[in-house]
């Protein structure tokens, strides 16, 4: 038994610097947050294309948040905040515009964005410059 904690603890801390999913290490950005920076690295033409790479889990469907609520499946894309539409807006948004994609969960989206959101929001911020 003790050996087994020792070894489960070795691993722990073996796995504490391994990469995201994203393929970045961890802590070196928001897990939240796709920049420009990491749109750039990949050559991406559409924010579906960094998306697709950095958070390719967000394009699954979700079960509902609440019964009482809304149905959302899918996030909802926002540019800045104007609503554009279902994911498939993504296709649509060309990546050099972009300065960074935020990601909301349902939850997160409830409250930042109202109860039609529980589907969560990709919120994509436009390039000032």
């Amino acid at each position: 038994m003790r050996a087994m904690i020792v070894v489960l603890a070795i691993g722990m801390i073996a796995t504490s610097g391994c990469t995201h999913a994203s393929g970045t290490p961890s802590g070196s950005r928001a897990p939240g947050v796709i920049t420009r920076e990491q749109i750039e690295q990949i050559h991406a033409v559409t924010a579906l294309d960094a998306v697709q790479r950095y958070r390719g889990d967000v394009l699954t469907a979700r079960p509902p948040s609440s019964v009482l609520l809304d149905k959302q499946r899918y996030p909802v894309v926002f540019l800045g905040s104007q609503v554009l539409g279902q994911i498939d807006e993504l296709r649509n948004v060309a990546a050099d515009g972009i300065e960074e994609i935020r990601f909301y969960s349902g939850t997160e989206a409830l409250n930042r964005f109202g109860a039609q959101y529980g589907g969560g929001v990709i919120q994509i911020i436009p390039r000032t410059s």
